[in-house]
């Protein structure tokens, strides 16, 4: 083969491999695409490839220019998701061999594809009670009783199966936003009497739920739209809210069908009847159940949970002291200096995995879906105050985000 050929079979290798890199980052872009560019510009550049992104939340324009003035551009489309957090920490640990040098494109090429078809990390019974935990782990911080936490169990267990069908069928999977509520609110009116419920009955699902709630989504959205990038954070904003609408609409259907009606979702506060250590103890089986939900490795586990003791810490002591937006907003801070930290060492999991624990037990999409059933339930007063507090809360977290993302930034360029 003469030189020119090797030369235009390298380069073939390297446009294959970009193509693959950017589909993949895509693919698990559901928290934003934050890196995506920078990403697939470091790996062209470990093969003298000038390459660059244009991305929107589920599409990307890839163009790749070669040092003999060759060019190759692709599309990709793909309906970004967060399902495998394995898979995002093996896909930082490549891309930063690719950088150092240790492999070459054809090869580099193999290894993601090999990733992309890896099986799921943990067997279907496994994430049903990963699910399962999750719900009950995050019940005390929304309402500290014993009938929270065991309706969690029971309600966590039904949407764990749900969420396990979804996986595997593609129909269940698009109306899950609607299907999971509206199964387990007719579980939890029928079976739990949750309009009788002293906190009212959304308060009793949302732990249930919160595997579906898109507070991050939301957060993600503002966050992309305040760094600039207006595409993907106005396409990612719709779609959190649209997905809002869905679930309170099957919240609203199943009072209706199972007769509680739509009066019976109203909400109050009621003290707390846990002892405290079963709140801070509750976030342990919360981050269990998020790595097997989400198919996070267990070895990122303490570095999950590290980060979401740091982030509720800082949200209690802060709330306490001044109040809950400045909370939010310091907790959030908190969360991104630390993660921006971590995350520079090349054997740490990539930030959205080191962060996302803390982004759950900070998420205000639960307050949005209190609000809008509130609301139809006739208090709109109420329901209002929490699509207010909703809004404010989000744009704390989001400022906390970017504020703290800054100065991780800068701590590490002056340790440089």
């Amino acid at each position: 083969m003469t030189a020119t050929g090797v030369r235009q079979g390298v380069s073939a290798d390297v446009d294959r491999l970009l193509t693959r890199f950017t589909r993949f980052l895509l693919l698990y872009s559901a928290e934003g695409g934050f890196e995506l560019r920078e990403t697939v510009r470091s790996v062209g550049a470990a093969y003298q490839a000038d390459a660059d992104v244009l991305a929107v939340a589920e599409g990307a324009v890839l163009v790749v220019r070669h040092p003999d003035g060759s060019e190759h551009a692709d599309t990709v489309h793909v309906a970004p998701e967060l399902a495998r957090l394995d898979l995002v920490a093996e896909g930082k640990f490549l891309a930063g061999r690719i950088s150092a040098g240790g492999l070459t494109a054809a090869d580099a090429d193999r290894e993601l594809a090999g990733l992309a078809a890896r099986r799921e990390s943990y067997p279907a019974w496994l994430r049903i009670i990963g699910v399962t935990l999750f719900a009950a782990g995050f019940a005390p911080s929304v309402q500290a009783t014993w009938r929270e936490l065991g309706s969690s169990v029971i309600l966590g267990a039904v949407m764990g199966v749900l969420f396990v069908v979804a996986d595997r069928l593609r129909v269940l999977r698009t109306l899950l936003p609607i299907v999971g509520p509206l199964v387990v609110a007719v579980i939890a009116f029928e079976a739990l009497h949750a309009d009788r419920a002293p906190g009212g009955p959304v308060i009793l699902m949302i732990p249930a739920l919160f595997v579906l709630i898109p507070g991050d989504f939301l957060c993600a959205a503002t966050v992309e739209l305040a760094v600039g990038q207006i595409t993907p954070g106005a396409v990612r904003l719709a779609q959190a809210a649209f997905t809002l609408v869905e679930l309170a609409a099957g919240v609203v259907i199943a009072a209706e069908i199972t007769g509680a009606g739509t009066r019976s979702l109203f909400e109050a506060r009621v003290p707390s009847a846990l002892p405290g250590w079963v709140l801070v103890v509750s976030w342990i089986p919360f981050t269990i159940g998020l790595a097997w939900t989400f198919s996070a490795r267990m070895r990122d586990v303490p570095w999950i949970l590290g980060l979401v003791y740091i982030a509720w810490g800082v949200q209690q002591g802060m709330t306490r002291a001044v109040g809950p937006t400045a909370g939010t907003f310091a907790a959030a801070a908190a969360l991104a200096v630390v993660a921006g930290l971590l995350e520079r060492s090349a054997r740490r999991p990539p930030r959205i995995v080191l962060i996302l624990g803390g982004f759950f037990a900070l998420t205000v999409g639960a307050l949005a879906l209190r609000g809008l059933t509130t609301i139809d339930a006739g208090n709109q007063a109420q329901g209002l105050a929490d699509l207010r507090d909703a809004i404010t809360q989000t744009t704390a977290l989001t400022l906390g985000l970017i504020v703290g993302a800054i100065a991780a930034m800068a701590g590490a360029r002056n340790r440089t």
